[in-house]
């Protein structure tokens, strides 16, 4: 069986992505924890289409400050991981969703972002195959990955009827999921679970508790490193899901910041 989950290799063929420069144009506060920002600009003509659950690289440029992506002597800006949520090339719009899970570089700025802020930007890149063919689909993600789930769930064929698990840290969290598709996603709460409860626990004994799916039940899963390492072996090695059936990427990890954006589980 074709590997269907195997993302696009980094750099295979591909020209180098141009750092494009953006502002805020519009900012909305989703939930408690979930930001969502509106940039545009000219200089994304020509960004995209992003793939579904893909993923670009936004860099942050300190108060004052006049780097140019023309300077090649000067050290890059910082460097954060994020999924595109929609882009419109007619309108030149892009959003991204940002949560608020600590005081992180990234989080901290969209929680302080107002219209007119600028950030350079690159990509889209690598991304999940959705093809004609898929049935069923069970989705796993936490509050990092719920963006880029939600681009996965818009693209499905209206025929489908996705199982999604989400790990949230409370109720004010939940929200509708995308868009075109019957939609009902199991909501795991983390305040209910207890202080001990570690991170992407929750989503790891759900996983643990569903029915066996059929053969050819594709399976992507975003969330902590260590986490989605877990459900992966226990796919494999327990279930004897089929690894070509299996997209898995873990987003972050706990006690680092800066994580990298191709960790995959497979090593």
């Amino acid at each position: 069986m074709a590997d269907l989950a195997t993302p696009r290799g980094r750099g295979e063929g591909r020209p180098k992505s141009p750092t494009r420069l953006v502002s805020v144009e519009h900012v909305a506060r989703m939930t408690p924890r979930m930001t969502r920002v509106t940039f545009t600009g000219a200089e994304l003509a020509g960004f995209g289409p992003p793939r579904p659950g893909s993923h670009m690289k936004l860099l942050f440029l300190a108060d004052g400050s006049d780097w140019s992506p023309l300077d090649e002597t000067a050290p890059r800006p910082p460097r954060r991981t994020y999924t595109p949520r929609r882009f419109d090339p007619a309108g030149q719009r892009l959003e991204i969703e940002f949560v608020h899970h600590g005081d992180g570089l990234a989080a901290t700025w969209a929680a302080h972002a107002k219209p007119g802020d600028r950030l350079y930007i690159t990509g889209p890149g690598g991304g999940y195959d959705v093809t004609p063919d898929i049935a069923e689909i069970v989705l796993v993600a936490d509050d990092t990955a719920l963006p880029a789930a939600e681009t996965i769930l818009e693209a499905l064929p209206l025929s489908v009827k996705p199982t999604v698990l989400c790990e949230v840290a409370d109720a004010a969290e939940r929200r509708p999921l995308g868009s075109g598709i019957e939609v009902s996603p199991v909501w795991l709460l983390r305040d209910k679970a207890g202080a001990t409860a570690t991170a992407g626990s929750l989503l790891e004994q759900a996983v643990r508790d569903m029915p066996d799916p059929s053969p050819t039940t594709r399976w992507w899963i975003a969330c902590e490193a260590a986490a989605m390492r877990r459900i992966r072996r226990h796919l494999i090695a327990e279930r004897g899901i089929d690894p070509a059936l299996l997209h898995t990427r873990g987003y972050w990890k706990l006690g680092e910041t800066a994580y990298p954006d191709h960790d995959y589980g497979k090593d």
